[in-house]
């Protein structure tokens, strides 16, 4: 059970696979097949949830199609996250969940373009640019920083993949000390008080849940280098609105640079909006070009991998 519009893209692959797989196409009037004939008695075994519904505003309404139905046993998701509400649904019907790494690559360029704009006073070029100002000043390289992401999984390793050419040094924090070719150490959240207070950018990458709900507060912010960046493209409740703001207002942190909010669409009254030392974009870290292309070989690389009864890489514990 798939999204139409997604058909034509991954139709041949499907057609591929070592499988006998019959095609349901979901659409929000009901189901039909690929040839346009209806489907009577509809009993999908696996579903996906792509990007196409998520921009066509259908979200929600394909997963309640999905609980609804009453046969599917797995669904394969399109974010990295998996506490938007849809997916809640599902994992709450009991069934199998598969998050994907495809926007990885993408917050990783949108850390990296981040940083180094800031770190190299992009905007105030661009402005002295239209006042016409000739003015030539030296500017901070971003080699020899020490960048800190918490959370350190596929997007950390992402990250450290582009950062490390640079010469920056990468600090990662997990639960439990995993080791990782491209960090230069490992540290776990026991560390984490002494690890911001080396570091020039911290970068937020992890999951949100009861221990990570609201950690970036005022003692976090305070255990923080006066002169360092705050990222956040993990989730925006991670953060204390409140604390944040004290922080960069009493410069006891200089910037940061949010790409999610709590709630979002974040509300035009929301003093983040014009904060003079916040850069924030509308939770478009990871809608890079390659998303839709890499989130269509995961779901055909993952269906065939559920199909031949082998453990699926990216499968979500239930909450």
């Amino acid at each position: 059970m798939i999204p139409a519009g997604a058909h034509d893209r991954i139709a041949e692959r499907i057609a591929g696979l070592p499988h006998d797989i019959d095609l349901l196409l979901w659409t929000s009037s009901g189901l039909r097949r690929p040839d346009g004939s209806p489907v009577t008695d509809p009993r999908p075994e696996a579903a996906w949830m792509s990007m196409d519904v998520f921009f066509t505003g259908e979200f929600l309404a394909l997963a309640e199609s999905i609980v609804s139905v009453g046969t599917v046993q797995w669904v394969q998701g399109f974010l990295a996250g998996v506490d938007a509400p849809p997916f809640k649904l599902v994992q709450s019907a009991g069934i199998r969940l598969s998050n994907s790494d495809g926007p990885n690559i993408g917050v990783a360029e949108y850390v990296m373009s981040a940083l180094l704009s800031h770190s190299h006073g992009i905007a105030g070029r661009i402005e002295r640019h239209r006042a016409k100002q000739w003015r030539q000043e030296p500017w901070p390289e971003i080699g020899g920083q020490r960048w800190l992401i918490i959370g350190f999984g596929s997007i950390g390793h992402e990250v450290a993949k582009r950062a490390r050419p640079f010469g920056v040094e990468i600090v990662g924090i997990r639960r439990t000390p995993v080791e990782d070719e491209l960090a230069d150490r490992m540290a776990t959240m026991a560390d984490l008080p002494a690890e911001l207070a080396a570091a020039d950018a911290v970068i937020l990458a992890c999951p949100l849940n009861d221990e990570t709900r609201g950690m970036v507060d005022a003692q976090f912010l305070a255990a923080m280098q006066s002169t360092a960046v705050l990222v956040n493209v993990s989730r925006g409740a991670v953060v204390n609105d409140a604390d944040l703001l004290d922080a960069l207002d009493q410069d006891i942190l200089s910037w940061a640079i949010l790409d999610v909010f709590d709630p979002e669409p974040l509300p035009e009254d929301h003093p983040f909006w014009s904060h003079p030392a916040i850069t924030m974009t509308s939770h478009v870290a990871g809608a890079g070009a390659g998303l839709a292309p890499r989130n269509d070989t995961l779901f055909v690389e993952q269906l065939d991998d559920y199909l031949s009864g082998r453990t699926l890489r990216l499968e979500v514990s239930p909450s």
